[in-house]
């Protein structure tokens, strides 16, 4: 209790729903803790879980804007609600298309305190290859008008948080963690071990909007396939990948399945372009690896920098021939392995983890009501 003498009221606004990561891993998770701790949290996504699994598909165009003009409407009939709220928790934007015209109206002086939550570059351009006609209505600008009228700003990692940090001295930077207790390796020992009696398996798990990333590494995965056997297991692509001289395996994701596809895993691989769009990639699928106990190879890239000591808890990557010989050590060194998922489950736990982080996330959510309380009622 704290407002008031009453959980605090939280409206949380996502773009995507609990399906996606960011949605998942930056609200939903935390929301347990939370409402063990004197909140009360309304979770509330702009699409459905259909209209997400519809946004990756290519074309498709009029029943996408139809769907999204009905959800849209939606949205703005659940903002008229906001002075039963004490606060309201912005995931990225509230709109992923147009200028920030909500956004600014809910930063007026009568409404609920904002905080708001970003975990990409999202003020560089980007769009899916699926969706590339929507661009030209894509308003990456809006980053800086919204982080200026909110009243705390929370960045995945510090290259976010110095960006928001231009426009708001009120900023907070909390990785994205998971839960410890739910990522674990494998009861069994398997995944990481001597791969005796099974072919190894290289894990890349990501989404439709990264498949550039590992078809990039397609000639790493058919040089180290020359003299080293495994099988290359993709998923979340959306997509069937090939990659000649290479044998993939592609099990669709689901949510019911997401530990197990990594717990499935005996080495990892995280590659990304060595651009500004992944300066700010939080390395999350590193994190969920490790996490399981499984070694990574990953792009020396940003925060995976952080994350990843070289040769410590797992390996870091800039060039084509660094990617085949870690790689290769990997799947060659059973006890290289163990000793990466050891020590990688232990930076995890350590640094990343919700149970580090979700304090942090609940002392920043009271501070902000409270503050707004009392601006209220000056």
């Amino acid at each position: 209790m704290s407002v008031a003498g009453r959980p605090i009221r939280v409206l949380a606004l996502s773009p995507i729903p609990e399906e996606g990561a960011g949605c998942r891993f930056r609200i939903a998770q935390f929301i347990p803790y939370l409402e063990s701790h004197g909140f009360e949290v309304t979770l509330s996504p702009l699409f459905t879980t259909e209209f997400f699994r519809l946004v990756y598909q290519p074309g498709r165009h009029l029943q996408k804007a139809a769907a999204f003009a009905g959800l849209s409407l939606k949205r703005l009939d659940s903002l008229r609600g906001l002075s039963h709220v004490d606060l309201v928790l912005i995931y990225r934007e509230i709109f992923p298309i147009g200028p920030a015209l909500v956004e600014r109206l809910l930063a007026m002086r009568s409404r609920p305190p904002i905080v708001f939550d970003f975990d990409d570059a999202i003020f560089l351009p980007s769009v899916s290859d699926a969706n590339r006609l929507i661009a030209a209505l894509k308003f990456p600008g809006k980053v800086a008008s919204v982080v200026r009228h909110s009243d705390h700003v929370v960045a995945g990692n510090e290259y976010l948080a110095a960006y928001a940090r231009r426009f708001n001295d009120a900023v907070t930077m909390i990785p994205t963690c998971v839960d410890t207790t739910k990522f674990v390796p494998r009861s069994d020992g398997g995944g990481n071990g001597s791969g005796r009696g099974r072919e190894l398996v290289v894990g890349w798990i990501e989404s439709p909007k990264t498949v550039p990333y590992i078809l990039g590494l397609s000639s790493v995965l058919r040089r180290v396939a020359e003299h080293r056997r495994f099988a290359l297991r993709i998923s979340g692509a959306g997509q069937a990948i090939q990659l000649p001289g290479v044998t993939v395996e592609t099990p669709t994701w689901s949510l019911d399945r997401e530990v197990s596809l990594f717990n499935e895993c005996d080495v990892g691989i995280y590659p990304l372009a060595a651009d500004e769009w992944s300066k700010g990639k939080c390395g999350f699928k590193a994190i969920e690896f490790m996490a399981c106990g499984v070694p990574v190879v990953a792009s020396a890239v940003g925060v995976n920098r952080e994350i990843i000591q070289d040769g410590v808890n797992g390996f870091l990557a800039s060039t084509e021939d660094e990617f085949v010989e870690k790689l290769d050590r990997l799947l060659a060194d059973p006890a290289l392995r163990r000793r990466f998922a050891d020590a990688g489950r232990q930076t995890i736990v350590e640094r990343y983890s919700l149970q580090v982080h979700a304090p942090t996330l609940a002392g920043l959510l009271r501070r902000v009501a409270e503050d707004g309380e009392r601006r209220d009622g000056a």
